[in-house]
């Protein structure tokens, strides 16, 4: 079975069908299971988003009754979806290319030649969709409703990841990281804020599609100590001042961790003194 934007069209005759599944959830500072890493469900194209739409609304009412959603909701997000489908493919590439034939027309028109009156191109649009019985148009903000969708039917009892996958709302798996070593390391970027008994350190940074950044430490003249492993940005180090009410040093560096394994070397030191 093909994923719906593994190539296949909605009109091809292959299924969409699921992959493997996701593992659990990950927290910010985790030696918990390592979750499958996804990229995001919606598309970036917009031929790929037209598609995208036209499967969500052909796939959504064979889940309704598992979903418990009623037939007026079905039939409401069938309609948002096939009109969007239509916007963002057919529609919005017939407007395109008339606005290219206009262009030459208008070419024409200043210097071209020939004994007929000259006529403006006139608009060729597709046929629309035909919406489910009883509604004649959508209201504006079909995309917002369709994510605010999303994000009931994953809440649902009777969902599952392999519905997911059938109706493109859980994204495909992402590419594997590089061999250990072979990426650049993070950057850290650092700022003092306000903490409860002194200043806390906050430590942002971009995964860049790797699983963890491990961050280390160190202060006071010792060695260098695990501070985290960490998978969301920004760590805040919350440590208390090695003497109370006197400022420190500290020093932090970072590299990435993919499958158990670090996955590139360590980023520039960064020092930054912490006060009371």
């Amino acid at each position: 079975m093909a994923l719906w934007n593994s190539g296949a069209t909605w009109s091809s005759g292959q299924l969409w069908g699921p992959s493997t599944p996701a593992g659990p959830p990950t927290e910010n500072t985790s030696n918990t299971h390592t979750k499958m890493l996804r990229q995001p469900y919606y598309p970036r194209s917009l031929k790929d988003r037209s598609e995208w739409h036209i499967n969500f609304a052909s796939k959504l009412p064979g889940y309704a009754a598992a979903l418990a959603l009623t037939p007026a909701e079905t039939d409401s997000a069938v309609a948002d979806n096939l009109v969007l489908g239509y916007g963002l493919g057919g529609w919005i590439v017939a407007m395109r290319e008339h606005a290219t034939a206009c262009t030459s027309s208008l070419d024409t028109l200043e210097a071209g030649s020939g004994t007929t009156n000259y006529e403006f191109p006139v608009v060729q649009l597709p046929p629309p969709p035909v919406l489910p019985a009883g509604i004649t148009g959508v209201k504006p903000g079909a995309l917002l409703r369709t994510f605010d969708l999303v994000g009931i039917i994953k809440r649902r009892p009777g969902y599952t990841e392999a519905m997911g996958l059938d109706l493109g709302i859980v994204g495909p798996a992402a590419p594997p990281p590089p061999p250990p070593g072979e990426s650049p390391p993070p950057e850290l970027k650092e700022r003092i804020i306000a903490g409860d008994l002194n200043q806390y350190v906050r430590l942002g940074y971009f995964k860049r599609g790797h699983e963890y950044v491990m961050i280390e430490s160190r202060r006071g003249g010792g060695g260098w100590e695990p501070l985290a492993q960490s998978n969301k940005s920004p760590y805040i180090d919350t440590r208390a001042l090695l003497t109370p009410g006197q400022a420190e040093v500290r020093e932090y560096r970072a590299r990435f961790w993919d499958n158990a394994l670090p996955s590139s070397g360590w980023c520039d030191v960064v020092r930054v003194t912490v006060g009371p």
